[in-house]
């Protein structure tokens, strides 16, 4: 069997790989010393092995898509050792793997810490029982956005961010890619970073950064939604040709690296908010339950943050930097219960920074909870 773990660069994958039970035979082919490793040589790999450990339970092949043909050299080991694969590319289950593997294989995404995660991290309990407790989480859930999820950015701060953000375009796009533009690229990434929880559309970033076709500007950021350091999000509608034409949004792979690239980032709290939901929505699919599927929504009378669909279960989902009642946006409110009745449902959620409680109308029910509390529960269901 194959296990293959991707997700953004340094998020935890090799770490998470040697935790499984048992002795790991590790190879890094990004090591140096793995330079011009070629397919036909996976038999010394083994022998390699063999003299170190004499005896292992798991291979595991640390960012193989290094490799030419890695596809070959997984369909061999994996006949004689469980092998885990590790890669930061979402291109990394190619059409040959699913050839040469014919479905024996089990893919992961591995995302940066959760909020609960970070807790853990901080050896802070998430049990709230009184009002102090909620300030401490809240204390705690304000150092999370700025800081992000990066387990070594924790350690080592803002600097370990920017050169992690250069990384990832650097080695994982440039020159996996092959790019020869590479300031053209760069300023597409600065400009969908720029515009985390936004509307975005091909045709505008041309206009905006003067690249010569659309189906450029298309592919720059197809290669940087595959390295992980962005993800688009589709407009939700009965229609699969239209999800596939309609608009997009686009949010950062972690708040604490967009607070760090783009200036003045923490003045819009209630984007980074709204970012930290869709990065746990898209863990409750990556982690628990891979038939949930993430949109947003937008028609001429409602803008929805997020739409999630599991089955035949809708449920909606709207972000908004309030702490009290008064301080609700009545269009906010107004634009779930007309969302609610258009998807013919009864209840909605409504996330926000301190405010708790129901807000009700015409037999519908809007459930306004802390984004801490949300953050907490939210890998139990789609509401």
């Amino acid at each position: 069997t194959a296990h293959i773990i991707t997700g953004p660069r340094r998020s935890g994958k090799s770490v998470l790989s040697a935790t499984l039970p048992g002795k790991a035979f590790y190879v890094n082919f990004e090591d140096p010393a793995m330079a011009g490793f070629s397919i036909t040589d996976y038999k010394k790999l083994l022998q390699a092995g063999y003299e170190l450990f004499g005896e292992f339970d798991y291979i595991v092949l640390d960012e193989v898509q290094e490799v030419e043909g890695w596809e070959r050299i997984v369909s061999a080991l994996r006949e004689s050792y469980p092998t885990v694969v590790t890669g930061s590319n979402a291109r990394l289950l190619s059409r040959e793997f699913s050839t040469y593997l014919t479905g024996r294989y089990l893919s992961y995404a591995l995302l940066p810490f959760s909020f609960r995660e970070f807790l853990a991290y901080k050896r802070t309990k998430p049990e709230v029982t009184t009002t102090k407790d909620e300030a401490r989480i809240k204390r705690a859930l304000l150092e999370y956005i700025r800081r992000g999820g990066f387990p070594e950015a924790l350690r080592f701060g803002r600097e370990y961010l920017v050169n992690l953000y250069n990384d990832i375009i650097n080695r994982d796009v440039v020159v996996r890619y092959g790019i020869r533009n590479v300031r053209e690229l760069k300023e597409v990434a600065f400009y969908l970073f720029s515009n985390f929880a936004g509307r975005i559309t091909y045709s505008k970033i041309k206009n905006v950064i003067g690249i010569g076709n659309v189906e450029t500007v298309k592919n720059y950021v197809e290669y940087l939604e595959s390295a992980y350091l962005v993800f688009e999000l589709p407009k939700f509608s009965f229609k699969p040709k239209e999800v596939l034409r309609g608009d997009r949004k686009v949010y950062a792979v972690d708040t604490g690296m967009v607070d760090t690239i783009v200036p003045k980032t923490f003045e819009n709290i209630d984007r980074l908010m709204e970012n930290a939901v869709f990065l746990e929505l898209l863990r409750l699919r990556h982690y628990r339950k891979p038939s949930v599927e993430i949109y947003h929504y937008r028609d001429g009378k409602s803008e929805i943050d997020f739409v999630v669909k599991e089955g035949e279960r809708i449920g909606l989902i709207q972000v908004t930097y309030a702490s009290g009642r008064d301080e609700i946006a009545e269009r906010e409110v107004k634009g779930l219960f007309r969302a609610m009745e258009l998807f013919h449902l009864r209840s909605g959620t409504l996330i926000t920074w301190g405010y708790s409680g129901k807000i009700e109308a015409g037999g519908k029910s809007i459930d306004a909870v802390p984004l801490w509390k949300w953050l907490l529960r939210a890998l139990s269901g789609i509401s």
